[in-house]
């Protein structure tokens, strides 16, 4: 996160408890279609977050009234033990699109998920905690030919972390395109990611410190989001034996 960081000998190993459960609708054979739907809440005693350091603490001089009140920049932060809560679910889909023809067989998948995290301590978000997100895909198969097209969704990232002056991301959308010939035990495949070459930020890519003085605080650059991988083309081979 580009913070400064100053330890705790104190520290105590994190307990979490979770309970979950899981919902599953399907075909008679469960070979068409598929829908499982899975919420969950954890609660964490112990949780290791971070808090402004003061300058009783070690490293005095840089932790300054200034440093418990800045609401931007870089800041100085000591680790501790706190009580933290995370809910959200996990949403997938498969089904079939269509009847087979001769362009070949067509399946939907689709994939949603939502956690929000809480210090339950002090109020504050958790830190690098993703947003709701979503990929939806269509794949078709033909013969030896496996082809899909994907999208991926991911929301504003406006639940941050205070303490760490985490920064907020904007919402996003992707496109994939990904192919596949498979001949007896050999598997060639290609694909095409970001295919408009879309400029963004992915929520957990952390902060970009590749400016000013890394090993100072106040030298470098505040705000400034880790860029996700422009348009990306690739293709292996796979041989199984």
């Amino acid at each position: 996160d580009g913070n400064g960081y100053v330890g705790n000998l104190e520290l105590k190993p994190e307990t979490a408890r979770t309970a979950s459960i899981s919902a599953n609708w399907h075909d008679a054979g469960d070979k068409i279609w598929n829908v499982r739907l899975t919420p969950y809440l954890t609660d964490i005693d112990d949780y290791v977050d971070a808090r402004r350091c003061f300058s009783a603490m070690p490293f005095g001089m840089a932790c300054t009234a200034d440093n418990l009140s800045r609401t931007s920049g870089f800041v100085y932060l000591q680790f501790v033990n706190q009580s933290a809560r995370l809910h959200g679910f996990d949403l997938s889909a498969n089904f079939p699109i269509g009847k087979p023809s001769r362009f070949g067989s067509f399946r939907g998948e689709a994939l949603l998920g939502y956690t929000h995290g809480e210090n339950r301590t002090t109020g504050d978000k958790l830190y690098n905690i993703m947003p709701l997100n979503a990929d939806f895909a269509i794949e078709q198969k033909l013969g030896a030919w496996t082809n899909r097209i994907e999208v991926e969704l991911v929301s504003r990232k406006d639940d941050v972390s205070a303490v760490r002056n985490e920064v907020e991301t904007a919402g996003f959308g992707l496109l994939h395109l990904r192919g596949s010939y498979a001949w007896n035990r050999l598997r060639l495949d290609f694909g095409v990611e970001n295919l408009f070459d879309r400029f963004y930020s992915p929520p957990l890519g952390g902060a970009y410190l590749g400016q000013g003085k890394t090993m100072s605080g106040t030298d470098v650059p505040w705000g400034i989001t880790v860029p996700g991988k422009g348009r990306s083309i690739y293709a292996g081979v796979n041989l199984t034996f």
